[in-house]
């Protein structure tokens, strides 16, 4: 294993040895913030997943994709969702990279591609290791916190895996299922995810159509359509759509009903999106009204008349869009974070549970 570590100026005052951090994402992807997190006390290296990638012929999939990240992958067919992960001779090559490296915490940015296998050889061979796990909304689902546990995630060792790792939960509503689920609620931290290397965007043009992301549910979407529908025949300019990370862009405004798993909020501010919010809850507290979007009473009623105002106003949209200021970089405080949790001996998981 090769790695990226940031050199010390020799006459500078003598500095603790840079904190040294693995990273294991389910796949390749240097557009993710983890690809570009670095720091003079930082040294990383990423584990990831080689979905949809082709090795060089003759060769298995171990090895170094760049200077610091690595793509590791079973034989082929291996589903990563299975309890067993029967490549030995790959456990045993990432055994011996791990003990050699020695990192000081481990961030599992998800738990797959490697099988159940691999969570307990970070146990075995980093026993006193702090660990922390990445709680999406997505991987809450697979692990039966919010849905139907799928795969090796409803494994018994699993629930003790994460019992003794420390849990990063991106919004507070996911909260209450944690802890429903078993969870020790001082394991459980609400960290504000690491957004996609994004810039901001041009706005699509204003003045025909209003294009609303929508991260809400269907009833009050269908609810306000009908409203629109019925108030204007301006309304079928006035579109809403079900949004995602891919295609925030192309939208001028985004809206989001409870929650924000996702974190499509700042992903949102970022590109320079204005955020339509409910005017209570931990959502309201981070986007300001009237700095980056409008706060209103969270039914079909209220949405559908500020939407047929802001179509009417369209300089109101681009006035607020030009003016947003993107929200604070989510790195420095998980550097924070990882220097906490090294130094918190609750922490570190005792290793004989595993």
């Amino acid at each position: 294993m090769i790695g990226k570590e940031v050199p010390l100026d020799e006459d500078a005052p003598s500095l603790p040895r840079p904190l040294r951090l693995l990273m294991v994402a389910p796949r390749h992807d240097p557009q993710s913030a983890a690809w570009h997190m670095s720091a003079p006390a930082l040294s990383m290296r990423i584990l990831c997943g080689a979905a949809g990638m082709e090795p060089p012929p003759g060769r298995r999939i171990f090895q170094p994709f760049d200077e610091q990240s690595f793509l590791v992958d079973a034989e082929p067919g291996f589903d990563a969702t299975q309890l067993s992960q029967g490549d030995g001779d790959l456990l045993a090559r990432l055994a011996e990279s791990l003990r050699d490296w020695a990192p000081d915490i481990v961030h599992l940015q998800d738990l797959a591609p490697f099988g159940m296998e691999f969570i307990g050889l970070i146990r075995r061979v980093l026993p006193g290791v702090p660990i922390l796990v990445t709680l999406s909304a997505d991987l809450a689902g697979r692990l039966g916190i919010t849905g139907t546990a799928r795969g090796f995630l409803h494994a018994a060792p699993l629930r003790r895996f994460l019992a003794e790792t420390t849990l990063l939960l991106p919004c507070e509503s996911l909260m209450p299922a944690c802890l429903a689920f078993g969870l020790d609620p001082a394991r459980l931290l609400v960290h504000p995810p690491l957004l996609p290397l994004v810039t901001e965007s041009p706005l699509p043009p204003l003045g025909r159509f209003l294009v609303v992301g929508c991260c809400a549910e269907t009833a009050l979407v269908a609810a306000t359509a009908e409203l629109l529908g019925a108030a204007s025949p301006l309304a079928a300019c006035i579109r809403l759509e079900t949004q995602d990370p891919q295609n925030l862009a192309g939208a001028h405004l985004l809206l989001v009903q409870h929650a924000d798993p996702e974190a499509l909020a700042p992903l949102a501010l970022t590109l320079g999106r204005p955020v339509i919010c409910a005017a209570a809850g931990p959502l309201a507290q981070r986007v300001k009204a009237g700095r980056d979007g409008w706060h209103i009473p969270m039914n079909a009623t209220a949405l559908a008349h500020l939407l047929l105002d802001l179509h009417a106003a369209p300089d109101a949209v681009a006035a607020m869009a030009a003016t947003l200021v993107p929200p604070r970089d989510a790195g420095d405080a998980l550097l924070a974070l990882y220097r906490e949790c090294v130094a918190d001996p609750a922490r570190s998981a005792p290793p004989e549970r595993i």
